[in-house]
């Protein structure tokens, strides 16, 4: 069985948290159109996880960074940092107002086991009143601002494969071409 190198890492990562946001994004379209609670519910857990892997994906991506061939990558890499950058700060954005969001659920939720809970959602709810409202308008934004991370998520996603597939960066020496022409014929 062959072995996974430290190169290897990133490529293997990223595929999760993509599926991952994409899904969130969906459940949470699907929970306006339908109304059911539960979408929601995935749609956080999803953006969580889907946060987290893009922490790890862009922390494997800085550790790989020195292994790629720049005379290959050639602008790409830039690009696809930056973009890689964007997404991330979008979506953990996205998953820190969300946790603010639903904080007083939350609370609420774990009233029962720490006393001290409703207490502090009351205080939550009085310092920050807009997180007990659900606007229409701060609704529309949060969703506008998803779909705009799905966005960078796919041009971050379309520059590291075009450095794979189309420039041959993180593929062994000579591996590429003939992988190709292997595979056209």
């Amino acid at each position: 069985m062959p072995s996974i190198q430290l190169v290897e890492i990133h490529p293997i990562l990223v595929h999760f948290p993509i599926a991952l946001l994409i899904l969130s994004v969906l459940f949470d379209f699907l929970a306006l159109f339908l109304r059911r609670a539960h979408l929601v519910e995935a749609a956080s857990w999803c953006l969580g996880f889907g946060a987290i892997g893009l922490l790890a994906s862009e922390l494997s991506g800085n550790i790989v960074e020195g292994h790629v061939n720049r005379a290959l990558a050639g602008n790409l890499l830039e690009m696809h940092k930056t973009f890689a950058l964007m997404t991330l700060i979008t979506f953990i954005t996205l998953f820190v107002l969300r946790m603010i969001w639903l904080s007083p659920r939350i609370l609420s939720a774990l009233s029962p086991s720490l006393p001290g809970a409703a207490r502090l959602e009351r205080s939550l709810l009085t310092m920050v009143p807009i997180l007990g409202k659900r606007s229409r308008a701060l609704i529309i934004l949060y969703l506008v601002a998803s779909l705009a991370g799905l966005v960078l998520l796919t041009i971050t996603g379309f520059l590291g494969g075009s450095m794979v597939y189309d420039h041959g960066v993180g593929t062994p020496s000579g591996m590429l071409p003939s992988l190709i022409s292997n595979l056209s014929s």
